[in-house]
């Protein structure tokens, strides 16, 4: 039986494989189903013309499976949805399941609404995905099977929860080389699942619990060599917060040294700054152990904002964890969310301070312009609760409690960006500095003045930027600034 698994397109630029697909393709492999993995979100030039629905229909015209599974983030799901009903047309006998966080979140509501969704595997699928498919093969029943939702006699059936399973080296390594990994610029891996933490903004504590559970050394490296056999350079741990244990930190790094993994390759891992502080020496253990950066959320500037996303860190600490890893030769990368539900201009000025003296230290630094309140978060709960949030043609979105109007907000970051490509596109270092370029210039919109750059070259014959195009852009940032003082 030919089973095809499916990432559907989120913006085509996706730079590390689908690894939660090739973790549930390996126990169907094992199980002797026929399995294959398709990114859709990684351009293939081999697909031809037309857009990626159509590549998709002529792709499972080819592969003719009798099962089709697709992952899905909330911000993919629009695609998922495409690749579903696309599969219904072709065949509507082809089995269709839906997985990830969104379906294990949002499963009654989607199973009620999308007619082209057979069934949905709730939280882990590594044992349930290959059990749905023997019984798909044998009798098509899927009564008792843990961690699935279905329809049976045009009812929707909920089976019970599949308990989260103590021992993840029990699952097989995931099927790598069902990948073709030179069409990444990095590979993946992941040494734990679950993080101890409670952000309101993130959704793993709904599948999770707030439970981490750990892979041990040796099968990690084990994984790893295979990763470097099918010829990775690069490699990224995905884990939820990497950073979490020092004792596993010590025990990982000291055995990739032992083995000379740090020599064959550039690791990269997302964690968390207060780990980082309450263990300094962590940094240098990550960094001789070959890793070049560990990616972390400061989210915000402003103590009153990172409270109530209950984040647990003060901006002190941030600073101070990135010196550390400055130290110690290991790049930061901190993250974080200019306009949140509860941000004025003021506080997200203090959030673009931060991030500008961050990046001055040494950091690299990247924002999300605004908050989106994801279903199964706690923010969303808060939000519904509230009468703020907002949700059209699965966009998620908010009501600011503080009056700002998101629209103007996110028209000022439009403006900085132009301003950015305007006055420093043709810099030498445009794509390492761009982000300081916007910060600074969103920087000045939010005080309501007019950049010093646009207004000193206005009317000016010199330089490289046509007049035009200054003229139009001031009376643009004219128009956004003067209402400031009603936001």
């Amino acid at each position: 039986m030919n089973i095809l698994l499916v990432n559907p397109r989120f913006n085509g630029t996706s730079e590390i494989p689908p690894l939660g697909l090739a973790a549930v393709a390996s126990p169907l492999l094992d199980a002797d189903f026929d399995v294959k993995i398709l990114d859709l979100d990684l351009e293939d030039p081999e697909d031809g013309p037309g857009n990626g629905d159509d590549r998709f229909r002529r792709r499972l015209r080819d592969c003719r499976p009798s099962i089709v599974g697709v992952t899905a983030l909330s911000n993919s799901f629009a695609s998922a949805r495409r690749v579903l009903e696309s599969v219904k047309a072709a065949d509507p006998r082809t089995l269709t399941v839906l997985g990830g966080i969104h379906a294990s979140v949002l499963y009654e509501r989607l199973l009620r609404e999308h007619q082209s969704i057979d069934a949905i595997v709730r939280g882990e699928g590594e044992v349930t995905f290959p059990e749905l498919a023997r019984r798909f093969a044998d009798s098509g029943n899927f009564d008792g099977i843990l961690g699935v939702s279905y329809r049976r006699e045009g009812r929707i059936v909920h089976n019970n929860d599949r308990p989260l399973s103590r021992d993840l080296d029990a699952f097989p390594i995931p099927a790598h080389h069902l990948i073709d990994g030179s069409r990444y610029r990095t590979r993946s891996i992941a040494s734990s699942r679950g993080c101890a933490h409670d952000c309101t903004f993130c959704s793993i504590q709904t599948q999770y619990h707030r439970i981490v559970r750990f892979r041990s050394a040796g099968r990690l490296l084990e994984e790893i060599q295979g990763l470097l056999y099918f010829g990775a350079k690069r490699i990224m741990f995905t884990d939820d917060n990497f950073t979490f244990s020092m004792k596993r930190i010590r025990e990982l790094c000291g055995a990739m040294v032992r083995q000379g993994l740090n020599r064959q390759a550039a690791f990269f891992a997302q964690g968390r700054m207060d780990d980082i502080c309450r263990n300094p020496s962590m940094a240098g253990m990550l960094s001789e152990a070959g890793f070049q950066a560990v990616y972390v959320g400061a989210e915000s500037g402003s103590p009153e904002v990172l409270d109530d996303y209950r984040k647990g860190i003060h901006p002190d600490e941030v600073l101070r964890g990135v010196s550390f890893c400055i130290e110690q030769n290991l790049t930061p990368v901190v993250n974080f969310i200019l306009f949140g539900p509860k941000d004025t201009p003021d506080t997200v000025r203090q959030t673009i301070r931060l991030a500008r003296r961050l990046y001055e230290n040494g950091a690299e630094i990247a924002y999300t312009e605004a908050l989106i309140p994801y279903p199964g978060t706690p923010i969303q709960e808060s939000l519904l609760r509230d009468g703020r949030y907002r949700e059209r043609e699965e966009a998620y979105y908010f009501e600011s409690y503080r009056g700002v109007n998101m629209d103007w907000f996110l028209h000022l970051c439009d403006c900085a960006r132009a301003l950015t490509r305007l006055f420093h596109g043709t810099d030498s270092h445009f794509e390492v500095r761009k982000t300081y370029y916007e910060l600074a210039f969103l920087d000045n919109l939010l005080a309501g003045r007019i950049p010093p750059e646009l207004e000193s070259r206005r009317g000016s014959a010199a330089g490289t930027v046509p007049t035009d195009e200054i003229e139009t852009l001031f009376r643009q940032t004219v128009e956004l600034i003067r209402p400031i003082g009603g936001h």
